[in-house]
């Protein structure tokens, strides 16, 4: 999954939830376009020249794409990633006058210090590309066992590990724990079912478990 400084993925959500079978969108992606422009100059001068022109280096790579150099201005990557949020990293990237494609936002790199962007990768995926990645998991409704027991609801894993099309690929998915009570555990295989979406991860892994 996309590396944001490995920033935490728990984000409690107040909507109500709905069975899959029943229609529930589960946030399907946001149709998000960042412009890039191909670039000829590589290494750390070049990708100096144009962090101070506001620019970001970039590389796009895939199944079947060669390592193209890029850049990105940094404005539009700013606000691309605010409204991605807690939300599965992909986006359109239009190089030029090209066709805009679906990509993964693989990794951003910021410096150390100031927290600047100074790289990011996209990840190419064809239409008909099943492909695996990190997608976050939401906790919607307050626990039973928070209500009552005085106990604290504990997110174990902050995203799940789907393999899916791209078109089937959800922003997040939502799990209900309305009902947990105190050492009561959602797993994997107690997620909701999403059309065309296979959890890898093992069935048996704790997802939210409601704790004293």
């Amino acid at each position: 999954m996309i590396d944001f400084q490995r920033t935490g993925l728990t984000f409690l959500r107040s909507s109500n939830w709905r069975n899959a079978r029943e229609g529930t969108d589960f946030g399907k992606m946001k149709q998000l376009t960042i412009n890039a422009t191909t670039r000829k100059e590589g290494g750390s001068a070049a990708s100096g020249r144009l962090r101070k022109e506001g620019k970001i280096p970039a590389i796009a790579y895939g199944r079947s794409k060669d390592p193209t150099k890029l850049f990105v201005d940094s404005s539009e990557l700013r606000v691309a990633l605010r409204e991605i949020g807690n939300s599965t990293p992909i986006v359109k990237v239009k190089e030029g006058k090209g066709a805009a494609r679906t990509s993964i936002i693989q990794e951003v790199q910021r410096h150390a210090i100031t927290d600047k962007y100074l790289h990011v990768d996209f990840r190419e995926i064809a239409d008909d590309e099943v492909v695996q990645l990190e997608v976050p998991v939401h906790a919607v409704g307050e626990p039973w066992g928070v209500k009552n027991e005085g106990g604290t609801l504990e997110c174990v894993a902050h995203s799940v590990a789907i393999r899916s099309l791209p078109k089937n690929i959800p922003d997040y998915v939502d799990s209900d724990v309305s009902e947990l009570k105190v050492g009561d555990l959602i797993h994997i295989k107690e997620l909701p079912v999403i059309e065309g979406v296979e959890y890898m991860d093992h069935a048996e892994q704790p997802v939210f478990t409601v704790i004293k």
